[in-house]
Parts: structure tokens; sequence; C-alpha cells
């Protein structure tokens, strides 16, 4: 692919599998791309250069944004850019084939098109979680009963999750124990050998819950008020968060305190209203987007701490967002559990462009 080409567009393109439901919400296009093979040994490379330029087309049909960056040198501008990006990501596309004309490819490509913003998603990446010890807080002024209400609501995520089809719950935390680098030596840490510790690798998604469970009065009466927030930290950094606030009235101390037991499991069931609802929809959420990572350098190699355990696949390809304005791709030569080596679609591009850079992934279906 012409390097002045993948200077210019990218997106954060998404090869994703369409539900029904949003279809209505994407468009079919057709793109054609070319790149030009260095011999008869680069051809395949090559075949893969003209995809990613295809793929890179079919975001550009999907709308344009203009992304301007001046610099300015003592008062004086020396140089104003305007970069297009796409602004729609690839849904689902499928091949409708090559040609070659002496060294140079031309793929051609049908693809499903829908907004960036857009809700659309469909076949979605794995994510390897490791879910934090919850975080309960409970005010001595509520009533008994609620006192396990955050370690219910807990567990019952717990169960959740764990059914996800697009979820593997790596590690459940309890009570003490802390997340550790798998670099790190713990045999003679005291904490370690007493409480545990758990290994976490930089492609693990992190879950945190906070419950906290309190008294308190509005407009003249006393009610219990639950709130929940669960929080998804990615290996990059990344955080998504969902909250939730409910609160039901409490009967008058006193003898006629007793009555709340017969009424305890409609209040128990208000005060959770929409704790699935926010559950599902962070979940949802987090698999919908395409796997994402850091990319560190090591010598003349690249990778990424991602492999299958988070959905990727031989074929697919990288793309990332170069500070200095340039957009690149690469692609993976090795893939292995929790590990990807990468290198640039075009190999005139510096391994330095990458290092530690965020690299986001389009599995392109071969």
């Amino acid at each position: 692919m012409p390097r002045a080409r993948l200077s210019l567009i990218l997106a954060t393109l998404v090869a994703l599998a369409l539900p029904l439901s949003a279809q209505a919400q994407a468009v079919w296009v057709e793109v054609i791309g070319h790149a030009v093979a260095n011999g008869s040994k680069d051809k395949p490379g090559a075949r893969r250069r003209a995809l990613a330029d295809a793929l890179i087309s079919a975001g550009m049909a999907g709308g344009v944004q203009m992304k301007g960056h001046t610099v300015v040198d003592k008062g004086r501008v020396v140089r104003d850019l305007t970069m297009m990006r796409a602004a729609g990501r690839v849904l689902r596309y499928d091949r409708l084939g090559e040609v070659w004309s002496g060294s140079t490819i031309q793929v051609r490509l049908r693809a499903l098109v829908a907004p960036l913003e857009g809700p659309a998603c469909g076949t979605r990446r794995n994510i390897v979680l490791v879910a934090m010890a919850p975080d309960i807080r409970t005010s001595a002024s509520a009533p008994a009963w609620a006192s396990q209400l955050g370690a219910e609501l807990y567990n019952d995520a717990m169960a959740r999750v764990s059914r996800h089809d697009a979820v593997t719950v790596k590690h459940v935390m309890g009570m003490g124990q802390t997340p550790v680098s798998p670099k790190k030596i713990t045999s003679f840490d005291y904490n370690a050998l007493t409480r545990g510790h758990i290994h976490t690798h930089p492609g693990d998604t992190q879950l945190i819950t906070y419950f906290d469970v309190d008294t308190e009065v509005i407009k003249g009466r006393e009610h219990l008020v639950l709130r929940a927030r669960l929080q998804l930290i990615e290996g990059t950094g990344q955080r998504t968060e969902r909250e939730l606030s409910n609160a039901v009235k409490l009967p008058g101390r006193g003898p006629m305190t007793n009555a709340i037991s017969k009424r305890r499991h409609k209040l128990k069931a208000s005060l959770e209203e929409g704790f699935t609802e926010i559950l599902e929809g962070l979940m949802d959420l987090a698999t919908c987007t395409p796997v994402a990572a850091h990319v560190a350098r090591s010598g003349k190699t690249l990778s990424v701490p991602v492999g299958r355990a988070q959905g990727l696949s031989r074929s697919a390809l990288a793309f990332t967002e170069n500070p200095a304005s340039d957009f690149e791709a690469l692609e993976i030569v090795k893939l292995q559990g929790n590990r990807a080596t990468l290198r640039p679609v075009d190999p005139a591009t510096p391994l330095s462009v990458f290092d530690g850079r965020i690299v986001r992934f389009v599995d392109s279906g071969s």
C-alpha cells in the first residue's frame, strides 16, 4: 500500500458480522484496494496490503471527518495539516475477487459499513476477565436483612458474567487478594503467602465493583439507598463504567418494624431493579469494541499482549495512528494464546513508529 495513502487516511475499523437489528443503520459499498508486490515472494504480503487498502476505503465510504493540525514556531505558522479520517466502520465484507496485472494486485470487496458511533455490532471480541474483590459498604443504620445485599448482587453479577459467550472469567479475587504483574516474584512475600496474589496479564480486563448500602432521609421519610458502580478497565487503560442508584421507603422504628419482613423481598427487588440491565449493557458494550493493545518493541520485534484468548485470528490486521500524523497498518506474523508478533504491512516503515502506540485489530477474514 502506498505510504502516502496510509499517512492520510485511517479509521478504527471493526470487521464484525452484523445482527439483523442493526442492518438498517448500515449500507453496502463496493471498494477496490491496490498494492504492488516486490517480487514473487512478496505476493502474499501484497495481497494483505491491498486488502488493508480496501478496508480503509470502505471506512471512508461511511463518511469523512477532517482533522486539523497546526504547528506554530515563534508566532509563525510553519505547518498547517488537514487529515481525512474515516467516519464509518466495516461490519462485514465479502471478497468479490482479485486481479493481478504484472506486479500490481487489485482486490475488490463488498463491505457493510455503519457509522463509527452507532450501536451496530456483530461477532464479539473475547474478554479475559479478572474480577477484583468487591468493595461493599453497609451502614450500621441499615436493617439487618440488607447487610448481605451487596454480596448477593456481586455473586449474581459473577454468575451472569461467567455465562456470557464472549467472556472468560480467569480469576475471581477474594478479600485481601491483589493483582500483580506476571513478572513479580511473590514466593517470599508475606501477603502472598497468607492472603495470596493473583498474577495478571496486560491483555486481561479487570472488573471492579462497588456497592454502598445506607439510610437517608428523603422528604421527611427514612429510605434505604443502594448505590452500585461497575467498572471495566482494559489493558490499554480504557475505562467503561455504569452506575445504579435506587431507594425504598422504610417503616418507622419500633414494633411495627418487624412487619418489614413480609415486604422484604419486594423491597429488595426494588433496590436491585436495573442492576442486571447495567451489567449486561456494560459487557455488551465492552465486547463490541475491537481488540486493542499497546505495541512493545524489543530489538527488531514488535508485539502486543493479546492473542487467541482475546479472539484474534492469524489473518487479522492492526491499525494505529502515529503521533507524527501518519496512519499505519501491521499484520500478525506469529499468534499465541496471549501474545501476537507484528510487522508493518509497509516494509519501509521504521519499527520505532509503533513503539508504545495503541493498535486496534480488524479481522481480515482469511
